[in-house]
């Protein structure tokens, strides 16, 4: 992408550190997530993601000559603020099909939104610079500096039945979830990219306008490499999301048995077309923007009016009360358990002694107590041996310590007297005590008991 910042390179700025960042972060994050190292390893997703987007993008620059931290930093910021409402669109949907629930979330109001911030900004950056990054490579290796396809042209009425389609997915999406939930990666494609094609079809150059117009030019480029940015996106989701504690478990119907880590085999399909939706749902934005885009250089933004003021005015408004909304909604229903500190939930019986033993031995959080080697003295030894089977309940598939108190209720209180549990039976009794789980939740318990005996 020609640029003037290539041919004028801004000073030393803070991208540099950004990027240095990235380079010592990256394989910090690798170490305190396999080494379970507190604070990082119950945040650990924000600290892989953060450091792999600073590292992308140093690569991009080495590959491309400019790129989105050195160069455009207000379109890298835009990307991290729009991000969280954007994936706010899909936990709005995931509120109807139930394909995935998150647990050990953040205890408290305040870090719990600060995570959410942190957590779900990445999604947009994550997968434009891991896009941009390919782009370069194939700059660098594809003769012509592209990838050729057949040019073609659009017709209103092949512009009207992709948005149709779009519509027609998000309808069955939503009416029939059990069988249709799939249809979640791809609708918002349709919905989005047809009406940007349209609005920009006259425009000659249409990167930062419309996928579809690329496409109808016979530039594939960006298509190839959003489809393999989603597949190393996913990848890396996955991978990063397996070991930690603070994590999301999908519970799919079909196929929830076949699973590399978390995922569904067949579900890591989803990811290259949730690449192309993120990018159709930005390029829906740009219209928004009077044409401001993230792919554009500082120059080509600068002549476009970007936001109105009644535009500001009402993202101000209404953007955080969309997230508000999804969020409530989302610790509701899809955020099945807590990372409640054990001097919280032990309060009473651990009195001020016990609870200052604890601390003291940075042992308040689930995984740090499993890892203490002798009983601390203020802690008297059978609530030591209670909390020690009731907190290894709760650290199996993070199904947090209300529900594992629910389970000594039910004189379960060790992983091989779960693991020989009916779960539909066992789904009943929790419910008549007042817990909120579903059929999948228990189903992933009993099998991961299975497996740690």
């Amino acid at each position: 992408m020609a640029d003037d910042s290539t041919r004028n390179p801004p000073p030393m700025g803070l991208h540099r550190l950004a990027w240095a960042a990235g380079i010592i972060g990256l394989p910090l994050s690798h170490y305190w997530l396999v080494a379970k190292i507190e604070p990082f390893y119950s945040s650990i997703y924000c600290f892989l993601w953060w450091t792999y987007i600073f590292a992308a993008d140093l690569a991009v620059c080495q590959l491309r000559g400019t790129s989105l931290l050195r160069d455009r930093p207000k379109e890298f910021l835009f990307l991290s603020v729009w991000s969280v409402p954007v994936w706010m669109l899909f936990e709005a949907v995931n509120l109807r099909i139930q394909n995935w629930y998150y647990v050990m979330a953040p205890w408290t109001i305040s870090w719990g939104t600060i995570f959410l911030f942190l957590a779900f900004g990445t999604v947009l950056p994550g997968i434009f610079e891991t896009m941009e990054l390919v782009v370069g490579l194939i700059e660098k290796r594809v003769p012509g500096r592209r990838i050729v396809g057949r040019p073609f042209k659009l017709r209103p009425w092949n512009v009207r039945i992709q948005w149709g389609i779009g519509a027609v997915m998000l309808g069955l999406l939503l009416a029939f979830p059990e069988v249709c939930f799939c249809l979640a990666w791809g609708f918002a494609f349709f919905l989005a990219e047809p009406i940007c094609y349209w609005r920009r079809r006259t425009e000659k150059k249409q990167i930062g306008r419309s996928l579809l117009g690329q496409l109808a030019a016979g530039d594939c480029t960006r298509l190839v490499a959003l489809l393999v940015a989603g597949f190393i996106c996913g990848g890396l989701w996955e991978a990063w999301n397996f070991t930690a504690r603070t994590k999301w478990i999908y519970s799919v119907p079909f196929f929830d048995e076949l699973k590399l880590g978390e995922m569904p085999v067949l579900g890591f399909f989803g990811f290259p077309p949730f690449a192309l939706e993120c990018y159709a749902l930005v390029n829906f934005l740009s219209l928004l923007r009077g044409g401001r885009h993230w792919e554009l250089t500082p120059s080509e933004n600068r002549e476009r009016r970007g936001l109105s003021a009644w535009g500001v005015t009402a993202s101000a408004a209404l953007v955080p009360l969309f997230i508000l909304i999804c969020g409530v909604a989302a610790t509701q229903y899809t955020v099945a358990s807590f990372a409640a500190p054990l001097d919280y939930c032990f309060r009473r019986e651990l009195g001020e002694p016990g609870v200052n033993a604890l601390r003291q031995k940075n042992a308040t959080e689930g995984n740090e107590f499993l890892r203490l080697k002798e009983r601390p003295p203020e802690i008297d030894a059978a609530l030591f041996a209670r909390m020690r089977r009731i907190v290894a309940l709760s650290e199996c598939k993070g199904m947090g310590i209300k529900n594992a108190r629910a389970l000594e209720a039910l004189k379960i209180t060790r992983l091989d007297e779960l693991a020989r549990e009916n779960p539909s039976e066992l789904t009943r009794k929790l419910r008549e005590l007042g817990r909120r789980v579903r059929l999948e939740e228990v189903k992933i318990w009993i099998r991961e008991a299975n497996r740690l005996q």
